[in-house]
This record gives C-alpha cells, structure tokens and sequence, in this order.
C-alpha cells in the first residue's frame, strides 16, 4: 500500500519547465498531468539585481513542484556530424561561425541521435551555474534538440517546421526523412519569413506536395498578413500547412520528455 500511495504521489507532483531565452525566462507549469500554463518573466542580463529577482522566482516557483528540464534559445548554434565531432574543439566549431564567444558564455554541446548530429551552443555561465548548483540539473538543453526531435520522431518525410520567436526564426526542412536544412535568421516582418522560406525551397527544389508547421511563439508576428501571402504563393498550393500557438508549443516540444535523446 505505501509502494502505490508513493506511485500516486509522484505521479501527481507539480512540474515545471524552465525555457531561458537571451532576455527572458519562460516558466512553464505543469500543476495538474497534461494541462500546462506559463509565466513570462523578462529579465536585464547586464543588471545582477535583475538575474537575482529571477532566481527568487524560480525558487518560489519550485517551492511546492519539482524542476522537469531546462532549455535555452539563442540563434548562434552550429550542427556537426557526431561522426566529426570532437568534444576538444567546441570553440573552434563556435568561433568558426560566430567569432570569439562573449565574456560570460559558456559553450555546450547536446547529441542529437535520431540524426547523428551533435548541436553546439553558448549559454551564459550564470544559468549553467545556476541549473548545476542550485537546480541540480545536469544539463541547460539546447531548444533545437526539442525541435528536431519533435520533426524527426513524428512529421512526415517531407515537412518543414518554422519557429517564431520575437527577434528571429529557425526554418527546418527535412527531405526524404533526412535534414535539409536548420537556419535561424533575424526578420522585421511576415515577408521577411516567407521570402526566406520560398528563397531556401527553391534553391532546394523540394517537393510541391509538402507540410508546413508554424509555432508561433511571437507576440508581434502577424500570423494574418503570413497566411494571407502564403496562400497567394502558387509554390506553397500542396503544402498541408498547420499554425501551432505558443500553448500547443509548450506541450508538444517543451514538456515532452520523450523527445530528449
């Protein structure tokens, strides 16, 4: 009896999610199994007063729940083939497309083994130090590990997945179940994105009959105006196109456990 009342105990303990971008903390919760809501939290990486007011509400936030992962976004990643990598020159994979690293970044790396890729990426140190001192978390994970995970495991052979953050999107192109394509780009408005998008699958000459899936997580993207010019787009006519908000996100790609490799 005490075996299944700890069962029961554990399986309705509160989880959160910590989602670190370059300015602000998403905390995603998890109070009752498979209903997520999420608190934003801006922050001032340049002010310690600001990056200590967003320890004190992760700690208050983890009082009563227990810390599920946590994940980083920034758009200076480098994918290399595991077969390549080495783990002695993750700075040299960094520097060669983004220059010396800035003080205060820590360069990581995350495997992804469904495509024998391995991500490499900068965190800053005080959330590394942060997730290992005080969470007890072994490991700050790459938001394009959830991604890529999330296409490979359940998306058609051919699809493409966009992600919308405020300041830049990441556009994946899986062809014939293998990557085409990972890019993150910088954009000002909806035209911006869909250009990059007609300019990357005509180079590629992919396939008309294709998928499209948006994750919109921006609050200033204007999803009216993006769908209006795709469907003008005779290049896009076969693409079964879905829209995703940030809710649908969250539970997908973030709070799926299974996609971590």
């Amino acid at each position: 009896m005490v075996h299944v009342a700890e069962q029961s105990r554990m399986h309705m303990q509160k989880k959160r999610f910590l989602d670190f971008q370059a300015e602000a903390l998403r905390i995603i919760s998890e109070d009752v199994p498979g209903e997520f809501h999420s608190e934003f939290i801006p922050f001032d990486p340049s002010k310690p007063f600001s990056i200590e007011e967003l320890k004190d509400r992760i700690r208050q936030q983890l009082s009563d729940a227990v810390i599920q992962h946590i994940t980083w976004f920034d758009p200076h990643f480098t994918l290399i083939p595991m077969t390549l990598f080495q783990e002695s020159e993750l700075e040299t994979y960094y520097q060669l497309n983004f220059g010396k690293p800035t003080t205060g970044m820590s360069i990581q790396f995350e495997q992804i083994h469904a495509l024998q890729l391995v991500v490499v990426y900068a965190v800053p140190a005080w959330i590394i130090e942060l997730a290992h001192m005080t969470l007890l978390q072994k490991k700050v994970h790459s938001h394009l590990t959830f991604i890529l995970n999330k296409q490979f495991s359940e998306s058609p052979a051919d699809s493409t997945y966009l992600i919308l953050f405020d300041q830049n999107f990441v556009l994946s192109v899986k062809r014939n179940g293998q990557l085409q394509l990972c890019l993150p780009a910088e954009y000002q408005a909806a035209t911006d994105v869909l250009y990059f998008i007609l300019s990357n699958h005509q180079k590629m000459n992919l396939p008309k009959v294709n998928s499209l899936q948006a994750y919109v997580l921006s609050s200033r993207f204007n999803q009216d105006e993006f769908e209006n010019l795709w469907k003008q787009f005779k290049d896009f006519n076969e693409f079964d196109t879905s829209y995703f908000s940030q809710a649908a996100y969250q539970k997908s790609i973030l709070c799926a456990s299974s996609v971590v490799s």
